[in-house]
């Protein structure tokens, strides 16, 4: 070759590396002019489709040409996602439902992003968005996708909730368990620490009656989620009646903090006879009930109580021994009025030696108890004392008493947690309440004494009850139910010697269902006789 002919192919070559060079450089800004120019767009845009399609490694002609037809932005981040090889497995294989059985962390977190890549594929067009559904039609498909993106965090969970639940015998339920119902133990227990503290060390006398109601609760919610774990907790911790605590714990809790608000504000004055501590309703539960307390009447001191009569009933008088640290009980007040209340110290021949006169005002009853009609009352003939009802609304209990002219003269407000009762008078002082599977004692004011226990025996549910009145050798009918155009329940005395009718009272229901309104039983009672005499 010639020296001219050298010297132009160097000169050629050091230009083109120069050209390269200066295009290299400007890469973006000349591939920006191509991408934004009007004459050079549509021919760069088809070019950098073809390229990027060519590219994507995937046999599915139907998939192929909803990419095809994206725009070139949104093929290119399509094209970043289906780079991802597990991810065009699962799209070309349909194995998805398999990454749900993952229980190794790591690889669930690798599958938990390709389902998180694959909802980003989805978005780009509804075609695509359809094609992915039509493509997983045999699974649920929002729900797999969910169960799998939240699948690490579940198998944390699950090894977190084995250590802080360190039951052996529910250690096998729990790895195994949905991870829904894990997720909600989870939550459970993050809410109260007291349960893992108590699981872990077993000692329940260091808790008090509020917390013990709080750990028999969470635990009582966990058993609910899964059966067989109910089971195994309380095989390991038989100790607590879990399902009792958490049932009935809160009523015992209401009664301990009625009791602290009542002492701490008897502890604010120095109470005497003369003025007297009163707490009407003292436990929320008996709104014709009242309590007083003295500072200055010795222990077992005989107090007779007067009530004195309203709207044609006479009074009520009872005598009670005044017992420090207890309430004297006030039975029998009439609502919404100004009662008012003899009290009187006597010595134990039962002579007056102090007296004294007080008001107690009572609220109106709760709007759902029933209207009372008494139709016929033959005053001397009927058996002293009140007519118990045994009333519920659905699934909550309230019983009342009312007296001959129909006024309610007590009520026991029990609340949803005893569910439907029947109730009885088991002595002065005391109630027998019992629900489908429990039966408790309270005493006058409401209190809960204790659980008696299951009773076993079912009591037919007869609309009729028949009782027989000693004293007066009356009979005392109680009708559950009438279906008429207003339905009612009816009480009726019928005396034996004197063949008639003595007492008729009608209880007129709200509502015609009598699921939600009912009667369960009847008895006529002395509602408090007190225990001087």
């Amino acid at each position: 070759m010639r020296k001219k002919e050298k010297i132009f192919v160097v000169l050629f070559t050091l230009g083109l590396l120069f050209l390269s060079g200066i295009i290299l450089s400007n890469r973006d800004n000349i591939e920006s002019f191509l991408k934004n120019n009007s004459i050079t767009k549509e021919a760069y845009e088809n070019t950098r489709k073809k390229t990027i399609s060519k590219n994507i490694k995937i046999k599915d002609e139907k998939l192929l040409e909803f990419l095809n037809e994206l725009s070139l932005e949104k093929l290119e981040i399509a094209n970043s996602i289906l780079k991802n090889q597990k991810l065009l497995d699962v799209l070309q294989n349909k194995n998805l439902e398999k990454m749900l059985n993952e229980n190794n962390y790591d690889i669930a977190l690798e599958n938990s992003q390709i389902v998180k890549e694959l909802k980003s594929l989805e978005i780009l067009s509804p075609e695509l968005k359809e094609y992915i559904y039509q493509n997983f039609n045999n699974i649920n498909y929002d729900l797999v996708v969910k169960n799998i993106k939240n699948k690490p965090e579940v198998l944390k969970l699950r090894e977190r909730i084995v250590k802080l639940l360190p039951i052996e015998s529910a250690r096998e339920t729990l790895v195994n368990l949905q991870e829904e119902k894990l997720i909600e133990i989870g939550k459970l227990l993050s809410n109260s620490p007291k349960t893992i503290e108590f699981v872990e060390k077993r000692e329940i006398e260091k808790y008090n009656l509020n917390e013990i109601t709080e750990i028999g609760k969470t635990l009582y919610k966990i058993g609910q989620l899964e059966p067989k774990l109910a089971i195994d907790i309380s095989e390991a911790i038989p100790e607590m009646d879990i399902r009792r605590v958490a049932l009935y714990g809160d009523l015992y809790v209401r009664d301990e903090k009625s009791e602290l608000e009542m002492k701490n504000e008897y502890l604010k004055e120095n109470y005497t006879f003369e003025n007297p501590y009163i707490k009407l309703n003292p436990y929320g539960r008996t709104p014709l009930t009242a309590g007083i307390a003295f500072n200055d009447v010795e222990n077992e001191t005989k107090i007779r109580v007067t009530i004195f009569g309203k709207y044609g009933m006479p009074k009520i008088t009872y005598i009670e021994r005044y017992r420090k640290d207890n309430l004297l009980p006030i039975v029998g007040l009439y609502p919404k009025i100004k009662n008012n209340i003899l009290l009187e110290k006597l010595d134990e021949s039962n002579n007056s030696i102090q007296k004294k006169g007080i008001v107690v005002e009572t609220e109106s009853l709760d709007d759902r108890l029933p209207v009372v009609l008494v139709e016929k009352r033959i005053p001397g003939n009927l058996q002293p004392g009140v007519n118990m009802v045994s009333y519920n609304l659905g699934d909550q209990g309230l019983p009342f008493a009312f007296d001959s002219m129909g006024n309610i003269r007590y009520v026991l407000e029990l609340g949803p947690e005893m569910r439907k009762v029947k109730v009885e008078k088991e002595s002065n002082d005391q109630w027998k309440v019992k629900n489908d599977e429990d039966t408790f004692q309270l005493d006058i004011f409401g209190k809960i004494l204790g659980r008696i226990g299951r009773d076993y025996v079912t009591p037919k549910d007869e609309n009729k009850k028949v009782k027989y009145l000693v004293r007066n050798n009356n009979v005392l009918t109680v009708i559950s139910y009438k279906d008429e155009m207003y339905p009612r329940a009816v009480f009726s005395e019928f005396g034996l010697d004197s063949k008639d009718i003595v007492f008729k009272a009608s209880i007129y229901y709200d509502k015609n269902d009598l699921a939600e309104n009912k009667v369960e039983d009847g008895e006529r009672i002395e509602l408090y006789e007190g225990d001087g005499e």
